[in-house]
């Protein structure tokens, strides 16, 4: 769907939405800066772009100069399986010569306010990767809440071009409320002091109860689930979860693991006086700890993360020393969840 968004000045520079002819440009972008390893391959495709920003799927901002040619570009874009209402930010890249100039900043800056405005966003949930800083800076300069980290989640490939990172890559998740919803959820027991913490730094209004229900009778568990082969990442949504949800995880697990996932990140809806229940079952998988993503449902959802491979630590690097904090605790729950799996 088209949108009409103004354009803003930045130095000699312009910021505003890509227009289709620039769709070749932006993939070029890809291409400096993660050669041909980009994991979702269609972003390489300009045809696909196009249809994404015409969807109302994807929408990207880009800065060019005086000549109007692309030298940076930031996107905004939805999951089908989410709320309406939640976009992510995300996909920042600067062509090499352009960096150092503060586009980063300003092309979130205009995303988080012209942008979101046109689009009818409610909240934005983003990821910053864990091979330099810089994301991570430019996120909180735009008034980000840090809310987890997702271990391992980037390929090693992805990097190769600019011998950026020595393996796979993590990210930092983090939220901004643009409309909020206050709601009651319920906290599963292991995180009910982390999420606190989590909602206490974002000011949002949330009222907690404590996930304590079993998982109820009579019903079938409903998800959504995305393999991304190429980066190995399986990511699964839960609607609802019933008895038979061990079952279901274990399904998945199985099937995914033999097509090749290393990273595999289930999402739970944290309305559900149940969440302690389905979160003890994730526990017993070897699913541990990863983020807090406000709205993934409308209501709120815990992400947990199970990794195939061991993460070296050491090479990521994390800048606020709220992340650093939330970093400690995911490598002691996934030491207490890969306990509980292998009794």
């Amino acid at each position: 769907m088209k949108k009409t968004v103004p354009t803003q000045e930045f130095g000699e520079y312009r910021i505003r939405l890509m227009k289709d002819s620039e769709a070749p440009a932006v993939v070029n972008l890809y291409r400096a800066v993660y050669g041909d390893h980009f994991p979702i391959k269609e972003m390489y495709d300009p045809r696909f772009i196009v249809e994404q920003q015409e969807a109302g799927l994807m929408y990207r901002v880009v800065a060019v100069d005086p000549s109007e040619k692309v030298v940076a570009h930031h996107a905004m874009y939805r999951l089908e399986e989410t709320y309406r209402g939640l976009y992510e930010a995300g996909q920042g890249m600067v062509s090499p010569e352009y960096r150092g100039k503060g586009f980063s900043n300003v092309l979130q800056d205009y995303i988080g306010r012209k942008l979101a405005a046109a689009v009818g966003v409610e909240e934005f949930w983003g990821e910053s990767v864990t091979n330099h800083v810089m994301m991570q800076k430019a996120a909180l300069h735009v008034g980000v809440k840090e809310s987890g980290i997702e271990l391992e989640v980037m390929p090693a490939e992805s990097y190769a071009a600019e011998k950026s990172a020595p393996g796979r890559v993590g990210v930092v998740v983090c939220f901004l409320a643009v409309k909020e919803k206050p709601h009651t959820v319920f906290l599963p027991s292991p995180y009910a002091g982390l999420l606190k913490r989590i909602y206490e730094n974002g000011k949002r209004d949330r009222t907690f109860e404590a996930g304590v229900q079993g998982l109820p009778e009579g019903v079938r568990t409903r998800y959504a689930d995305t393999f991304i082969a190429s980066a190995g990442v399986l990511r699964v949504s839960l609607f609802e979860a019933g008895k038979d949800v061990e079952e279901v995880i274990a399904g998945l697990v199985k099937k995914y693991t033999a097509a090749g996932a290393v990273v595999l990140q289930v999402l739970l809806p944290l309305d559900k006086p149940y969440s302690g229940a389905v979160t003890e079952v994730l526990n017993r998988r070897g699913f541990f700890f990863s983020a807090l993503i406000p709205r993934w449902f409308d209501a709120d959802g815990l992400l947990l993360q199970r990794l195939v491979h061991p993460t070296h630590y050491n090479n990521m690097q994390i800048y606020s020393d709220f992340a650093r904090d939330m970093l400690e605790f995911i490598i002691q729950d996934r030491a207490r969840a890969e306990t509980l799996a292998a009794c």
